[in-house]
């Protein structure tokens, strides 16, 4: 009775075992064919990947590319550019900037922009601003005058994150206009000096005539010296007309090409026993340079003798004298452009000019020496600029003195002169 039953049992478990077998076959086939979707899928995704993989690396190539070439562009600029967050922190200055503030991008990065600026600068912040409409002031600093502009910094969404300002050096602009205002100022009183010394030199003339005939006809000594003194001072007076006249008409130059060198060696010969007379120690240094400009010598004698003079006086107990006679190169290459320039600076260790007369010396009549017409170093500057130079000075009360002369190049011929010459 056993056996019928073990064998229906053996039957159910071979049936059983095939059923697992078809399921398992048919999970092993839905496995293999969902590894296989997903394998699919994770091709898929790698491909993706290494696309966007690409796409990404070209995204900071392009980055890296605008970065350097809005850099280059900073480096490029001839203007100062700094960089600031909106609490006044400096995050970037260019090359221009580093030179104008002589602070590095290293040293500047993280100060106070009035820390770079100085105190004359009045930092605005973003929310100054309102609209982004830009500020502008001008600024004193290392010796230059810079035009400062200020504006907001904001993002496409209009957030303010900052602000840049931008420094132009406007030292040369500013004594242009200076220079113009200055020529300008020269015309309108040399026409009206030129008439009034007309007025005055004639009757001058007719006192100094009379005055002479008188004389003749006096016995008495005491007068002849009271007349004496009439004509004396009759020609001190038309001494200072003509001084006047000199400045209010306009040279008549004989203009030829000349070597300023052998100028400047001639007035300095003929003012070599007053200048060892009151103990100036004069040094010239032409740094092997032959320059020739267009010129009138006699005119320009007049301009190297009144300076050296001048610098003789601001020296009253002695000093020095120090001449130097240097080119300015400025060919432009490949062009037919020729700026090039021989520059004359004269400096003394004298008393200086008080920073409030700094701007008023080239000012016809105005003087600082008791018995001074004024009118000397506006002769000077009418003298240089017939010759189409240019002439400023730098100077501070007891700290000595520097008149820069500069004039248009015709050459420089090279090595004559070669020594330091010295008296």
């Amino acid at each position: 009775m056993n056996k019928p039953s073990n064998k229906i049992e053996n039957q159910s478990s071979t049936i059983f075992l095939q059923q697992a077998f078809a399921d398992f076959s048919q999970s092993t086939v839905m496995l293999q064919n969902a590894f296989a979707r997903l394998q699919q899928k994770f091709e898929n995704i790698n491909r993706e990947l290494e696309y966007k993989n690409i796409e990404l690396e070209r995204a900071l190539a392009e980055k890296k590319e605008a970065k350097n070439f809005l850099q280059n562009i900073l480096k490029s600029l001839t203007t100062g550019i700094v960089v600031t967050n909106v609490h006044g922190d400096v995050t970037m200055i260019n090359r221009y900037a580093e030179i104008f503030t002589g602070f590095t991008y290293e040293d500047a990065k993280g100060e106070k922009v009035e820390s770079l600026l100085g105190k004359g600068f009045r930092y605005n912040s973003a929310m100054d601003y309102g609209l982004g409409v830009g500020l502008s002031k001008k600024i004193r600093l290392r010796g230059r005058t810079l035009e400062a502009f200020q504006s907001a910094i904001k993002t496409s969404t209009g957030e303010e994150i900052g602000v840049v300002i931008v420094l132009c050096d406007v030292t040369k602009l500013e004594r242009l206009e200076e220079m113009a205002k200055r020529t300008e100022k020269f015309a309108a009183m040399g026409e009206m000096a030129a008439n009034i010394a007309h007025e005055i030199r004639n009757p001058l003339g007719s006192i100094e005539l009379f005055a002479s005939l008188l004389k003749k006809d006096l016995k008495n000594e005491q007068n002849r010296d009271r007349v004496s003194h009439i004509i004396g001072s009759v020609r001190n007076m038309d001494n200072k007309i003509s001084n006047l006249l000199l400045f209010a008409k306009k040279q008549k130059s004989s203009m030829r090409m000349i070597n300023i060198s052998d100028v400047l060696n001639k007035m300095l010969k003929f003012s070599e026993q007053i200048i060892k007379t009151e103990n100036i120690v004069l040094t010239v240094n032409n740094e092997n340079i032959n320059p020739i400009i267009h010129g009138d010598e006699e005119l320009l004698k007049q301009v190297f003798l009144n300076l050296i003079l001048n610098a003789i006086q601001a020296m009253p107990n002695g000093g020095n004298l120090h001449i130097v006679i240097k080119v300015c190169d400025k060919r432009r290459a490949g062009e037919d452009i020729d700026d090039s320039k021989v520059e004359i600076k004269f400096i003394d260790n004298g008393i200086g000019i008080p920073d409030k007369y700094i701007k008023k010396i080239f000012d016809p009549f105005f003087s600082t020496r008791e018995g001074g017409t004024g009118l000397g170093l506006v002769i000077v500057h009418n003298i240089v600029d017939i010759h189409g130079g240019s002439i400023d000075v730098e100077s501070s009360n007891n700290r000595g003195t520097i008149f820069n002369l500069t004039f248009p190049l015709i050459s420089d011929s090279g090595f004559q002169y070669s020594e330091v010459n010295s008296f």
